[in-house]
């Protein structure tokens, strides 16, 4: 079969890879790169040459275990990580930082504040409570505002610690986690073991994403489509007609659509009410990135610096702003301490110029229960007229929900997939054992 996929970010490229060894594959990419999310930029500081991810950074064996059989796949060499968290608000007047006991308490003023003390305690009650309720079938369809209103936990935690945290994590604002269904959000924190001090062991790429994607898409470099973007998908009589912005027309057996949800919509000139209704429930929401050596937009203490650093506003309307956070990036990806190095989404204010190596976007997905239910209802157009939808959007918008997705579609098509996920681990399927 010839088959176009549309989005070379971890769903397109995934789909591509396991499909190009029994189809004919047509891969298709907007930018003049591939990758997506999988975003390593190279600068020079001060003389030191840096690949640095500014987009998908860090995976664990324990969450990505598709990722991981991929990466074994493939040879992609990968080195622990450090993951960490710290909160910092109106540029410290409140600080904490949960890498250590003395970092919690890096702000010591804290020692003696009940704000502060009752939020610790809160903390250790959420993440019993939250998991005996959802293990007893009590989250139902409460959002997240109405399970901390029913248990009666105070402003302090969340304002302080679970928004900021579920914020970072999604990328979203944090009055929007508010209405992120309480099943899928506590559901993420047990399963990630945010609940408990027995974390998985996260890693990133060695040299950077850039490194695992070249791999990934090798044997796909003559049927790639770069700085392409796709104008127009029209299906009829059985086959689909891609055209491209050049006004080039090519026709397919199967069009695989690994854009976003928006998108994908806004290429189908033949949309269907059903297309329309599930697509358009999954919104994006663009975020700005910085990648710089601005210290000033880490925490005032040094002490709590964390891989993960929030950066808090008590402003009015704050909880409708963008989340915004600075990563480490010395600590996430092994860097010289001499050469500090930053990527701020969103920041409260930008770094100095001097100090900055680039700006970038990444949209991303935005989950509440019409994007859940709209989730759900994906195999009413999965498939039909010769059509498939994949991406990070059909999951929890991570770099595993993504690959998942494309190979689950590659899957549908015959493609061949060199390892099946069981309870007990990765195995590789017959084909890839001769």
């Amino acid at each position: 079969m010839r088959i176009a996929v549309i989005g070379s970010g971890i769903a397109g490229n995934s789909a591509a890879w396991a499909l190009s060894g029994r189809h004919e594959v047509v891969l298709y990419e907007k930018r003049a790169r591939a990758g997506g999310h999988s975003a390593t930029v190279d600068i020079d500081h001060g003389g030191t040459p840096l690949s640095v991810d500014t987009g998908f950074i860090v995976y664990n064996e324990l969450n990505y275990p598709n990722l991981t059989a991929l990466f074994d796949h493939l040879g992609v060499r990968t080195q622990a990580s450090n993951m960490s968290f710290s909160f910092s608000l109106d540029r410290g007047v409140l600080e904490w930082s949960g890498v250590s006991l003395d970092t919690i308490f890096g702000q010591r003023r804290n020692v003696a504040s009940p704000r502060f003390l009752w939020m610790l305690r809160e903390i250790l009650r959420f993440n019993k409570q939250a998991v005996a309720d959802r293990g007893a079938g009590g989250l139902g369809n409460l959002t997240l505002r109405d399970y901390l209103d029913r248990r009666g936990f105070s402003r302090s935690f969340a304002s302080d610690y679970l928004l900021p945290m579920g914020s970072a994590i999604w990328s979203s604002p944090p009055a929007d986690i508010l209405s992120f269904p309480a099943e899928n959000f506590v559901a993420f924190f047990e399963n990630h073991r945010l609940v408990n001090t027995d974390r998985p062991v996260w890693r990133t790429v060695s040299g950077g994403s850039r490194a695992y994607v070249e791999r990934l898409i090798s044997p796909l470099k003559d049927r790639m489509r770069l700085a392409t973007p796709v104008r127009q998908i029209r299906r009829s009589g059985g086959k689909v007609h891609v055209t491209d912005e050049r006004g080039h027309e090519d026709v397919f057996d199967h069009v695989i659509l690994a854009a976003h949800t928006d998108q994908s919509l806004a290429m189908l000139a033949d949309a269907s009410p059903a297309e329309r209704e599930i697509l358009g429930a999954i919104r994006y929401r663009p975020n700005r990135v910085y990648l710089h050596r601005d210290p000033e937009l880490m925490p005032r203490r040094r002490k709590v610096w964390a891989s993960w650093n929030y950066l808090a506003s008590s402003d009015p309307g704050a909880a409708y702003r963008d989340a915004s956070v600075s990563y480490w990036m010395n600590r996430l990806q092994n860097l010289p301490q001499d050469k500090p190095v930053f990527v701020t989404l969103n920041p409260l204010e930008r770094p100095r110029e001097a100090l900055t190596f680039g700006s970038y976007t990444f949209d991303h997905p935005q989950f509440d229960k019409e994007a859940i239910a709209a989730q759900g209802a994906l195999d009413r157009i999965q498939g039909a007229r010769n059509t498939w939808f994949c991406g990070a959007w059909c999951g929890l918008g991570f770099h595993e929900d993504g690959l998942k997705a494309g190979l689950s579609v590659a899957d549908a098509l015959g493609g061949e997939i060199p390892w099946r996920i069981t309870e007990e681990g990765i195995a590789r399927t017959a084909e890839a054992a001769e």
